[in-house]
């Protein structure tokens, strides 16, 4: 069942792809893709059942805790719980207001998603670092990550052309670095990159 997931997971991303480059101006923000990434998911055959839709989560929480002003967890844009976990006789006894940790130490993630809408130049790498760092995390059971970078800019000005280039190769040296991690970056421009297999930033040929 797993590689029926997985695969649902790719199309659905496909054809959010598809419909922002068809229509990038419906998108105001991250929150808009969101939902429409959960909407194509739904739709795929494996997801159809009442039990195989439930493993769909939104902002699911990370087993790790991290530090700051207030210690705390991350939480993923849309997972796709591991199934077998998720049958775990102890997890079925557990209510919603119950405490994470007992219920994270049993459940494991098989897909998280994390999604990143672009239409201004602001400081990439804090933006994009968080998010890996959750993706990547050897303290979280995550088998399949992804993270799903959407870029909305006027890209008839040179400076946006620039910073979707910088962008892309940042990208590109955390897809070196953590080759487990599944990287997008999909300008709303199709002229930009017009040989759709380049959306996917593949790990094995991003120079040191």
């Amino acid at each position: 069942m797993e590689e029926q997931l997985v695969g649902a997971i790719e199309k659905a991303i496909g054809e959010l792809v598809a419909e922002f480059q068809g229509d990038p101006d419906r998108y105001f923000n991250e929150r808009d893709m969101h939902w429409s990434l959960f909407h194509h998911l739904r739709r795929q055959d494996v997801f159809k059942s009442e039990s195989a839709s439930g493993l769909i989560r939104a902002e699911f929480p990370t087993r790790a805790v991290y530090e700051g002003r207030r210690p705390a967890r991350g939480h993923y844009d849309l997972a796709v719980l591991d199934p077998d976990s998720l049958a775990d006789p102890r997890v079925a006894g557990m209510k919603p207001w119950d405490e994470w940790a007992p219920y994270l130490e049993i459940v494991r993630v098989l897909v998280a998603v994390e999604v990143k809408a672009w239409s201004d130049r602001r400081k990439h790498e804090e933006r994009v670092d968080w998010d890996v760092e959750k993706l990547t995390d050897p303290r979280n059971p995550v088998k399949h990550a992804y993270l799903l970078n959407f870029v909305q800019l006027d890209f008839e000005r040179p400076p946006m052309r620039d910073f979707y280039q910088t962008l892309r190769e940042y990208l590109a040296v955390q897809a070196r670095r953590w080759p487990q991690l599944r990287v997008l970056c999909v300008p709303s421009d199709t002229g930009i990159q017009p040989d759709a297999g380049e959306n996917w930033i593949p790990a094995q040929s991003v120079e040191e």
